[in-house]
């Protein structure tokens, strides 16, 4: 099938939070070979654009108000000109979960992941290992030869590199050769780790049946030399953009390219995005958008910005609350984000974007009196971004636009313009909160 707008459409949902009717015609006439190339090499040279976020008509104070730093966070997401840098940024926040931390470090933390995130992975390895956020989180700070803390350890062999074929040991192993990081704390708080060699182990350790006087330079190494960690890796970056298994053939192509690389990430997104298993099923999607990447995608849909403090909350109530993740396994995927009271979340954040002051506000007198259905439906489109629908919603939305004043009464004029209005703002409704608004 040549190069489209739908394609386009799948792509920047899957590796950004949607496409405007503006970028689905750009780069499905650029072709696909243009389109890829400028999303992995980060797109446009400007990395925000649009109005800055606020509160209450003040700008956002990410470090001292409740859920101003989800409001920063969601603010990029929706004003990039670089999706995908920020959707790897929330990969790689899933992956090395992290919480309960002081916001000036998960912030920190957060534009580590964003500066590392396409780069190569045992850099980005080595920096999350000595992130202050990361080492206070797992225990990691102050663990000492003395008394070695196993945290860290074992969840970067079963959650961040290699996910089996390690042992107890290894992990024991590894703990001691992890050790002689440090909190620095003092009378105001923490302010950071060091490294104190007279804290560290340099003891032999025999960590994956190798032998020698190992540190944390040397855990990366090993970890990510490991037989396992490519293929370990590589299928849960698959996973993060497709939703057919990974097959035999693709798994060896991707792994192949990881190590060759040198351990880059890039080039295995890369081959990813271009894969045909991306693009499987235009009409059929079937991945289920988590709730920033829903939340996103719509306001940048109907181009509204951050200027309230509810996205906050409601994404709370959606089930993903950025910077606190459940567990350092991070958040559980696909259907598992769809529940009778995540959707009603859902729902309620489209409300809010109808809302007076909203940018899917319809003002009384502005549809057209008793319009042709089609009309009301092309308009409405036409505000929400032209999302996708399957053709069973298509079908139920004309039988509502057709049948909204089935029982009219000419009599009561006020209440026909009133009607009229209100078939337009229940079909933006459900253009950006019915079945289809959840799936891409």
């Amino acid at each position: 099938m040549p190069w489209s707008e739908q394609h386009v459409r799948r792509l920047f949902w899957r590796a950004g939070f949607g496409a405007t009717p503006q970028e689905a015609q750009k780069f499905a006439a650029l072709g696909q070979d243009a389109t890829v190339k400028w999303l992995v090499n980060r797109g446009g040279g400007t990395q925000l654009v649009g109005p800055a976020p606020s509160v209450d008509g003040k700008p956002l104070d990410p470090v001292n108000e409740w859920g101003h730093d989800v409001l920063w966070w969601l603010d990029r997401m929706v004003r990039t000109q670089r999706p995908l840098e920020e959707k790897m940024t929330l990969f790689w926040h899933n992956h090395f979960a992290t919480r309960d931390q002081e916001t000036p470090w998960m912030l920190r933390q957060n534009r580590m992941l964003r500066r590392c995130c396409l780069g190569d992975f045992d850099t980005l390895l080595s920096k999350v290992t000595t992130d202050p956020a990361m080492q206070l989180f797992l225990s990691l700070a102050d663990s000492s030869k003395w008394a070695p803390n196993e945290n860290y350890a074992r969840e970067l062999m079963e959650l961040f590199t290699l996910g089996k074929g390690y042992t107890e040991r290894d992990i024991r192993e590894i703990a001691r050769a992890l050790t002689g990081w440090r909190a620095r704390w003092t009378d105001s708080g923490f302010r950071g780790i060091f490294y104190d060699r007279s804290w560290h182990d340099r003891g032999v350790k025999r960590i994956f049946h190798k032998h020698g006087r190992f540190d944390w330079r040397d855990v990366v190494r090993l970890v990510t030399k490991h037989k396992h960690h490519a293929p370990f890796i590589t299928e849960k970056l698959w996973g993060y953009f497709v939703t057919t298994p990974l097959d035999a053939a693709t798994r060896r192509s991707l792994v192949n390219t990881y190590r060759r690389s040198g351990h880059k990430i890039k080039p295995v997104v890369e081959k990813i995005l271009r894969h045909p298993a991306l693009y499987a099923d235009l009409d059929r999607p079937d991945m289920v958008k988590c709730p920033v990447v829903f939340l996103a995608g719509a306001l940048r849909a109907v181009g509204g910005g951050i200027q309230r403090d509810s996205w906050s909350w409601l994404l709370q109530e959606m089930g993903q609350y950025p910077f606190a993740p459940p567990s350092v396994a991070g958040w559980d995927w696909g259907p598992a984000w769809l529940s009778t009271n995540t959707v009603h979340a859902r729902f309620t954040a489209i409300t809010y974007l109808m809302s007076d002051d909203g940018p899917l506000a319809v003002a009384d007198g502005a549809a057209p009196v008793n319009g042709p259905a089609g009309e009301a439906i092309a308009r409405s489109r036409a505000a929400t971004g032209q999302p996708w629908t399957s053709p069973e919603t298509d079908a139920a939305l004309d039988r509502l636009s057709s049948g909204f004043f089935a029982d009219f009464n000419p009599r009561q004029t006020w209440g026909w313009q009133q009607r009229s209005d209100q078939r337009e703002r229940v079909l933006r409704h459900l253009l950006l909160s019915g079945p289809d608004a959840h799936l891409h």
